[in-house]
């Protein structure tokens, strides 16, 4: 086990490209990766992260997706298999259906490149702490974290939080998640600059889409049509 006591312990795109410095969701995005970036580099630099870099080794793809998948569940529940097994589950869809674990993991990775598959290390870090919370959680998962139960998660990034090397990450990789979720990422097409469906952070937001303009905000408040003297 790691010691971790407290000491150590959207919108359719235009066919012209948005600026940088006017899309809100790039300046999001740059802001969680530079904080991934930040977490990456305080857990570079702890006693743990040699332990780490050996659960890095015994990652492979699968377990890495798993562990994620139960990262986004936690986040935005579905009605899949993940969702149940953690012991909360929706009706409609959530981070499974919305696709975006490739995106998770990439985003991961590229927000820390001086740390080779960072990832993997994300994904070492919470089976272990899962382990640590319930040595006997089974599921039907290779991931330890994909088998805990919903409180049990929560129980894992308590732990984090208490550890100093660790509040950075306990507080960007939940945030992500949800971004993501909510986000068109899941079905944008960046070679044609479009969604290739519905998202599902549009659905479980209740978000219509893009328009010029809603029938909430037609005419007046209250249906005035001047401004009275004594009203300022």
């Amino acid at each position: 086990m790691l010691n971790t006591k407290s000491e150590e312990t959207n919108s359719l795109a235009s066919s012209d490209p948005p600026r940088s410095d006017s899309n809100p969701n790039r300046r999001r995005m740059f802001l969680r990766s530079a904080t991934l970036a930040a977490g990456a580099a305080m857990l570079q630099g702890s006693p743990m992260f040699a332990g780490l870099k050996v659960l890095t080794e015994e990652t492979g793809d699968d377990l890495l997706h798993e562990t994620v998948n139960g990262l986004l569940v936690f986040v935005v529940p579905g009605p899949d298999a993940y969702s149940v097994a953690q012991g909360v589950s929706t009706a409609e869809p959530g981070a499974i259906e919305a696709t975006v674990t490739d995106i998770y993991i990439d985003s991961l990775d590229e927000s820390a490149p001086y740390l080779p598959q960072f990832s993997h290390v994300v994904a070492g870090l919470l089976n272990n702490l899962a382990l640590a919370v319930n040595p006997s959680a089974s599921g039907p998962f290779t991931s330890s974290f994909a088998n805990l139960k919903f409180a049990e998660k929560v129980a894992v990034f308590q732990i984090m939080e208490a550890t100093d090397s660790l509040k950075t990450l306990a507080g960007v990789l939940p945030a992500l998640a949800a971004f993501l979720c909510y986000s068109e990422a899941g079905v944008f097409d960046p070679a044609t600059r479009s969604l290739t469906g519905p998202p599902v952070g549009w659905a479980i937001s209740h978000y219509e889409g893009v328009a010029d303009g809603r029938n909430e905000f037609r005419g007046y408040f209250e249906n005035r049509r001047h401004v009275d003297d004594d009203h300022h």
